[in-house]
């Protein structure tokens, strides 16, 4: 065996290795959970009145989203997963409280808040009978940036401080309906774990994080410039002066199907082609398994470059699956084994 293929070896190890420590990690997601709902159809005919389809339904599924995915990704490889959030004291919000908990999700730093629609997407989904279903349009429900009342906020903050007191990470996950500001950060204090972030409308305002791991184009809002997806030195630019703003440790900026680049302080950016087909099923929450994963490799012992490796492979996978979708440790495991004869 040649030293190359030593070395790739050696690697997939220590991936491996940090992968089955993962029962051993703590984490809290603090967040703003949706409910996911998809409608399948097939297409059975063209309305008389209007020009649309009209679909025979076949089934509803509903599943975590936003916070709750992240949380449900976390869940799905082993990681004892805390959700500090709120949904609604409505029947959406009872469900979605219930599909974590079957997930194996912590559901005791939810608060069920009347004053707050549970967010909701409904995505419509159609096709032949015996085609794969395309999603035609989505529905969205649920007021964005609807702020917490005093008490509701100390409540969720102390069920987050006694969790990281106790040794765990912390992920923030921020889709702009109200929950996540950058106090947090300072309120939270320290501990052993890192604190990262995902938000899709205000990164730039998260100053103290650990790391984050916006896509190209939430970098793009964030700095208020427009980027190329092929143009490698203003992506490199931009993603060093981002992460110098946030104050961070490590920037992975995901670029579909151009891979990821992950940008640390004091080292030369570090390309990561993307893992496995071409052929996308769905990009449907795979940021979530990105964060989920790259967080918990990180809370494990692993570098910034080995947790960006396996949110790499973990993305990679989740791409293939339809809807909100979430990787196990043994599809991990094995897809591993890819990686190191394909690097």
């Amino acid at each position: 065996m040649n030293s190359s293929a030593t070395g790739r070896l050696a690697v997939k190890e220590r991936l491996a290795r940090l992968v089955e420590s993962w029962a051993e990690v703590s984490l809290t997601v603090i967040g703003d959970a949706v409910l996911d709902e998809f409608e399948f159809g097939e297409i059975a005919r063209v309305s008389r009145e209007a020009p649309v389809l009209i679909l025979d339904h076949r089934r509803s599924d509903l599943v975590p989203g936003g916070a709750g995915n992240t949380a449900a990704n976390l869940a799905a490889i082993d990681v004892r997963v805390l959700l500090v959030g709120r949904v609604g004291d409505d029947p959406r919000g009872h469900q979605l409280a219930e599909l974590l908990a079957r997930r194996g999700v912590d559901v005791s730093g939810l608060i069920f808040d009347s004053r707050y629609p549970t967010p909701t997407k409904t995505r419509i989904l159609a096709g032949s009978p015996h085609t794969a279903k395309q999603q035609i349009v989505r529905i969205d429900r649920g007021r964005r940036a609807i702020g917490l009342a005093a008490d509701a906020r100390r409540q969720l903050l102390s069920h987050a401080r006694r969790a990281r007191k106790a040794g765990s990470a912390v992920l923030l996950a921020d889709y702009g309906y109200g929950l996540v500001d950058p106090g947090w950060i300072e309120e939270l204090g320290s501990g052993p774990g890192p604190i990262t972030l995902d938000s899709r409308f205000g990164l730039e305002r998260f100053r103290g994080i650990d790391a984050a791991t916006p896509n190209l184009e939430e970098v793009e809002r964030a700095l208020d410039t427009p980027l190329d997806d092929d143009d490698e030195v203003s992506i490199e630019r931009a993603g060093r002066a981002l992460r110098r703003r946030l104050g961070a440790q490590a920037l992975l900026v995901t670029r579909g199907s151009r891979g990821m680049t992950l940008l640390e302080n004091r080292r030369p950016a570090q390309k990561i082609a993307v893992f496995g087909s071409d052929e996308v099923a769905d990009v449907t929450g795979a940021g979530d398994t990105v964060i989920a994963v790259f967080t918990t490799a990180r809370a494990a012992g692993g570098s910034w470059r080995e947790a960006a490796e396996l949110a790499n492979i973990a993305g990679g996978l989740v791409v293939m699956k339809r809807g909100t979708a979430t990787v196990s440790r043994e599809e991990l495991l094995e897809a591993l084994e890819e990686w190191s004869g394909s690097n």
